[in-house]
């Protein structure tokens, strides 16, 4: 995977004549959440790419997320040579939704006004830029919140943790929630209808699981075993539907700087649309839809602190814990200054209002015990919990703005 990194990094910096790579090309970074240096451009071919637009459109149209007379809120962010606004915007046009591109720079209290004014009843963003407005219009006197009526809410870029899905669903009364699915090595290419696929049996660890819905003429998608992600394979390590593994990607589409069996990092399993549920898909399209059940990153990934190891995975689990309430979490590490050879941790919580809440939440101090408890570090004076009013209080990645979730200064 690096080698590749290295050869894609290595032709988009080369302006000789004899190099077509850079020619004509559409320019994508990753969103990153985690701190990097200067972000690594994906370049496609453009045309291939404008009509990628369209069919991500076609199929977001098919299995009915917009109505006519729907009109969108887009708060994704631009700039830094971060697309997901234009990207988003152009998708949901040829999809035939009316959008209002807010991106990420308008003020959450423009945003509302605007939300109000146009009487938007769409909203899309990444989860982050999500939260921000959501919990800004949470604090709004009843009579301005009563005029916000939000009735369908696509989100992209994140997972969306359960205490945020609780959060959305509260403050706009129960909407609709969709997701799209993308990257920079990809693209937009799925999305998300829960309506379709609710009624697919879920086993007790998919409880944070995504389902995405794709078009196998534009994708196709191998679910492989975990010891067989890591090199190419032939087609007997492929495992059967229903199955987990990892997530390989071929793109259908990119004939020119072809993406043929990408490793995603992602583990999922593939599954049919319910048969019940296809009378809800446009028919010229239902033959050629699949679903992906995604869990999200293999969580293999751990780091050190104090001669000790933590796994993500469990620390994902523990942030959950319904009663603390935690919208957003980031973990620093680093050196103390001017003690030589000493680390610190600093653990930076975004919490739900305790009004916004469905369940009481327990007090800040005894919530930052238990998440020191869980870290060892009752008595380590390095450690601490530092509980923060407004997402711009974490470190965010340059482009995307994702929460890094784990930065290290080490």
């Amino acid at each position: 995977m690096n080698c590749r990194f290295s050869v894609i990094e290595r032709l988009a910096a080369d302006y000789s004549p004899e190099n077509t790579y850079r020619e004509g090309s559409y320019t994508s970074v990753t969103g990153g959440g985690w701190k990097r240096g200067v972000p690594m451009l994906f370049l496609t071919d453009s045309g291939e790419n404008r009509r990628r637009r369209e069919s991500v459109g076609s199929l977001i149209q098919a299995v009915g997320i917009f109505k006519p007379a729907d009109w969108i809120l887009n708060i994704h962010v631009s700039g830094y040579l971060y697309r997901s606004l234009d990207l988003l915007t152009d998708a949901l046009e040829y999809a035939g939704g009316t959008i209002l591109c807010a991106g990420g720079d308008m003020s959450a209290d423009l945003c509302t006004k605007t939300i109000i004014q146009y009487r938007c009843n769409f909203l899309t963003g990444p989860v982050t830029e999500l939260i921000k407005l959501s919990r800004h219009i949470a604090g709004l006197p009843a009579d301005v919140r009563s005029q916000i009526r939000i009735t369908k809410i696509l989100y992209t870029s994140e997972p969306l943790l359960q205490s945020q899905r609780d959060l959305l669903m509260e403050i706009y009364k129960s909407p609709t929630i969709y997701s799209g699915l993308g990257s920079a090595e990809a693209g937009f290419w799925a999305v998300s209808n829960p309506q379709l696929t609710d009624d697919i049996e879920k086993p007790s660890n998919a409880r944070d699981a995504a389902e995405i819905i794709y078009d196998t003429r534009t994708m196709n998608i191998e679910i492989l075993g975990r010891s067989s992600t890591e090199n190419d394979t032939a087609e007997s390590h492929l495992v059967p539907d229903g199955s987990t593994g990892g997530i390989v990607l071929t793109s259908l589409q990119r004939l020119r700087n072809p993406l043929v069996r990408y490793n995603s990092g992602d583990i999922g399993s593939l599954h049919e649309i319910p048969a019940e549920k296809q009378h809800l898909v446009a028919p010229d399209l239902a033959p050629y839809l699949r679903v992906l059940r995604i869990y999200g990153r293999d969580k293999e990934f751990s780091f050190n602190w104090g001669s000790n190891y933590f796994h993500y995975d469990t620390i994902h689990k523990m942030m959950q814990t319904e009663e603390y309430g935690i919208l957003q979490w980031q973990i620093i590490l680093g050196w103390e200054e001017g003690l030589q050879g000493v680390e610190f941790m600093e653990v930076r919580v975004l919490r739900e209002s305790p009004g916004v809440a469905k369940k009481p939440l327990i007090p800040q101090d005894e919530m930052a015990s238990r998440i020191k408890f869980a870290f060892l570090a009752i008595t380590n004076p390095h450690f601490k919990v530092v509980v923060i009013n407004d997402v711009n209080e974490f470190e965010r990645s340059g482009t995307g703005r994702k929460v890094i979730r784990v930065v290290d200064r080490r």
